[in-house]
Order: C-alpha cells, then structure tokens, then sequence
C-alpha cells in the first residue's frame, strides 16, 4: 500500500509540473515575458523563406524575439520584423503547420487609443470587439494574410487612427504588452484552461496521497 500510494504521489507531481507550468497563465497571465535579440539570424528555412516574401511588403528584419511563461511553460520564439510605413509587426515563427510548407505567423497593429488588430496564417481564436480585431486565414502565403490585415486596418482607421510601429525591438515588445493587455490574456486563458484543470486534479490526487502515506508511515 506505502508503495502505491508513493508512486501515486509522485505520478501527480509529475503532472503537476508538466501542465503546471502552463496552468498557472490562467490566474496570473502577466507573468508572460519577452526577450530580444536584434543580432540573432532566423533559426530555420522556413523563417527565411517567409523573410523573402516579407520584404518586398515593406517590411525590415528587427531580430528575434521570445515570450516566455514561468518555468518554461510557453517557450514561444519568432523573428520579428516591422513596417513603419504601415504601422505593422510581423512574426514569424519557427515552427509551420503539421505538415505544411510555410511557417506560422501573424501581423500585428496597434492604434493611438490602444486598440489592436491580429491577423494569423493558422488557426487562432477569432474575436471582434470595437477595439479588438483578431482574425486567421489558415494556410495564407505572408501576401495574402497582410492583405486581409488591412482590410482590417481600414475598417479601424476611421475609428481608432492610423496605427504606427517603433522602428526597434523594444516598440515590438511594448506593442507585445498592449496586445496582452487587451486581448492576449484571454487568449492566453482559453488556451491553457485544461492545462490548469488537469493541474488542479493533479494537486489533489498529490494532496490526498500524501495525506494517506503519512498516515501509513504513522501507523507503521
């Protein structure tokens, strides 16, 4: 019995420390933080393929950047790239779809009044709110997803402005933090809300077999 329920324990602590990591962004997403480099080249062809179709949109290289969660648990990394004449970031990230030949990424905007505009190539959650506009066109070439990213822009300049763009890493990651401060935190919580569910089951079952194997060794 001492043994099982030990083995028990430490099953659950493994799994707390697997979805835990991630669990947690859904009660504190601020934890989110980024990291910079501007002198790192692409990591993979697929990074430097969208790289070629990126600049004869107006768009310039600032470097690579990462998002990370606590512990590791987020460990997104891209190449980011701007155009000021736009008012637009791109990422593009270093893995593609399953399967597909292109790499993911998506065109960010943000407006003089703090709203935002997202435009992916791959699947993301959709959301249109006033001053909240994320949308995914699923296997786009980098043309075609810029494109509907100003559609977009259109429809949100009378509004809100014409978005603007830093010309450096630090407007990226400031852009980054307007965008988790509207949108991405929801996001964030959607995406890993069975990540925090199975920590919570996994703390209990920890809980519970630790509170039998003490009172195994007690009576023993």
């Amino acid at each position: 019995m001492t043994a099982l329920l030990a083995l028990a324990a430490a099953y659950a602590a493994l799994m707390l420390w697997r979805y835990g990591r991630r669990g947690i962004l859904v009660l504190a997403p601020g934890l989110v933080r980024f990291r910079s480099d501007g002198s790192a080249p692409p990591r993979t062809a697929l990074q430097r393929q969208a790289g070629e179709e990126l600049e004869p949109l107006g768009f310039r290289r600032l470097g690579s950047r990462s998002e990370e969660g606590p512990l590791g648990g987020l460990g997104l990394a891209s190449d980011a790239w701007v155009n000021e004449a736009r008012g637009t970031y791109a990422d593009v990230f270093e893995q593609g779809p399953r399967g597909g030949a292109r790499a993911r990424l998506y065109f960010l905007s943000v407006f003089p009044d703090g709203a935002v505009a997202l435009t992916a190539n791959h699947p993301r959650r959709d959301r249109s709110d006033g001053s909240v506009e994320v949308a995914s066109v699923p296997g786009a070439s980098p043309v075609a997803a810029f494109e509907a990213h100003l559609r977009t822009l259109g429809r949100m300049a009378p509004r809100h402005g014409a978005p603007a763009a830093a010309p450096d890493l630090p407007g990226r990651e400031a852009a980054a933090r307007t965008f988790y401060r509207r949108a991405g935190n929801q996001e964030l919580r959607v995406r890993f809300l069975a990540y925090f569910l199975n920590t919570l089951l996994a703390a209990l079952i920890l809980a519970g077999a630790l509170r039998m194997l003490l009172g195994e060794i007690a009576r023993s």
